[in-house]
């Protein structure tokens, strides 16, 4: 006998509805984030700000994300520099590279 995983939501259930709807692109950013920071997708995101739902933030995946940005920021300035020939702080912007890394280790454990 088949075990049944999964049973089909009723028609009234079904979201089969769509929405179209226009954002700036700064309203799209931040949109994308606040799902981001949920782990929600989009969709699902702004159903439930819609709707008024509960819609929790995740703190240690934001501060992971923060620290990824802000490591890639580092990296791109260091880049930067190095594209306009002029050498960058190595001895100042290493351990901030480190120390990110190592606090995105530490909360992801």
């Amino acid at each position: 006998m088949a075990k049944i995983l999964f049973t089909k939501k009723g028609d009234s259930e079904r979201r089969t509805i769509r929405k179209v709807f226009r954002v700036t692109d700064e309203e799209d950013k931040k949109i994308r984030r606040h799902a981001e920071i949920r782990q929600m997708d989009e969709s699902e995101f702004i159903r439930r700000a819609a709707l008024g739902r509960k819609a929790d933030v995740d703190f240690e995946t934001e501060i992971v994300l923060s620290l990824s940005d802000i490591t890639r920021a580092v990296r791109a300035l260091h880049a930067a520099l190095l594209e306009h020939k002029i050498a960058p702080p190595e001895a100042e912007l290493l351990p901030l590279i480190l120390e990110a890394r190592a606090a995105i280790q530490r909360i992801s454990k």
